[in-house]
């Protein structure tokens, strides 16, 4: 039976709160803009690289030592005492573990970022539902596109993909109505 101290810790993943703490100040200072305290146990934890209730002690002893600073609303960065304990011992952490908390940590600021200037609605419809995504600059809608779905799953399918990368579906409808998309199309067809 697994320990509720070792559960959801991947083979391979953190067990000390040194080695937490470190990945914490590097993680914080490979990414160079603040973040919310409450992505950090769902970055960690979410990835199976630390258990989520070391993750929070770590962090609290961070925060109380100086090595980390938070902002009153909840923004974390590395102070320099952080800084300089992740470029001493950064490389006593399994590379994998410090790539992959700094690329997951990288995707979920991204994510939010883009969330902030994206909307989904999801509404039920005659033969399913209706998925609306738009995106905005600022308080303008620069482009809303609602695409039937059969079910749920399919709908929140169409929702996590369009999140995933918005500026995705922008770029391909403009290449698309500009007709920059028939002209790459007709060139791949001459290469090929």
């Amino acid at each position: 039976m697994a320990d509720a101290f070792t559960a959801g810790v991947e083979p391979g993943g953190l067990r000390s709160l040194e080695e937490i703490k470190i990945l914490i100040c590097y993680m914080l200072g490979s990414i160079g803009e603040p973040v919310p305290r409450e992505l950090i146990p769902e970055i960690i934890a979410g990835n199976g690289m630390a258990n989520f209730f070391d993750i929070a002690a770590s962090l609290d002893d961070l925060i109380q030592r100086g090595h980390v600073a938070e902002s009153g609303s909840g923004l974390l960065t590395v102070a320099a005492t952080g800084k300089e304990i992740a470029d001493t011992l950064f490389r006593t952490l399994p590379f994998t573990l410090r790539e992959r908390s700094v690329k997951a940590a990288l995707q979920l600021l991204a994510r939010g970022r883009s969330q902030k200037d994206t909307a989904v609605s999801i509404e039920p419809c005659d033969h399913g539902y209706t998925v609306t995504c738009s995106l905005r600059d600022g308080d303008e809608v620069i482009l809303s596109v609602s695409v039937n779905t059969a079910d749920t799953l399919q709908a929140n399918t169409v929702k996590e993909n369009f999140l995933q990368d918005p500026a995705l579906l922008y770029r391909t409808t403009l290449a698309v109505l500009n007709g920059q998309f028939r002209q790459e199309e007709q060139t791949l067809r001459i290469l090929l």
